[in-house]
């Protein structure tokens, strides 16, 4: 009985630390870097989906510095949005949520009066399986705060 004891007590206080992997990642996630800068070539208001290391290489290939947050690709794949708002970008709010056989990704993008064109993006690492089941909804719409426009 004493020895049951000393190996129950050491498998309790072991285990946690012997199970867990600092590699494990739980999928989806908002695949979250400052995106201001790069100009990817991809097409607009559509899911690009980036499946391999070699792919995600290719598309930061033109820019000057590529994101350090790295995609566990034998995992998931990242699904990539990108979108140009004409205005100024005052909010951006995703939401993306699992459905019967995919996901629904909602976009909503706040813009104010200024005369520019801001591209945008927004990112999700997603399972493997999931590849090519996103539903895209992207809804623009103008603030209604108008305290700043005459400053």
């Amino acid at each position: 009985m004493k020895h049951f004891l000393f190996y129950l007590i050491t498998l309790t206080v072991c285990l946690p630390f012997a199970s867990c992997s600092d590699e494990f990642v739980e999928l989806p996630y908002a695949y979250e870097v400052d995106w201001r800068g790069y100009r990817l070539d991809i097409p607009l208001d559509t899911v690009v989906y980036i499946k391999s290391q070699a792919e995600f290489d290719q598309l930061f290939a033109d820019e000057e510095t590529k994101p350090e947050a790295s995609v566990p690709f034998s995992e998931g794949v990242l699904a990539v949005v990108k979108g140009i708002a004409n205005g100024g970008i005052v909010d951006l709010q995703k939401n993306l949520i699992q459905s019967d056989d995919g996901y629904h990704l909602s976009i909503r993008i706040q813009t104010d009066f200024t005369d520019v064109m801001e591209p945008w993006y927004v990112a999700y690492v997603i399972p493997k399986e999931y590849a090519g089941k996103v539903d895209l909804d992207i809804e623009y719409y103008l603030t209604t705060d108008y305290t700043d426009l005459n400053n």
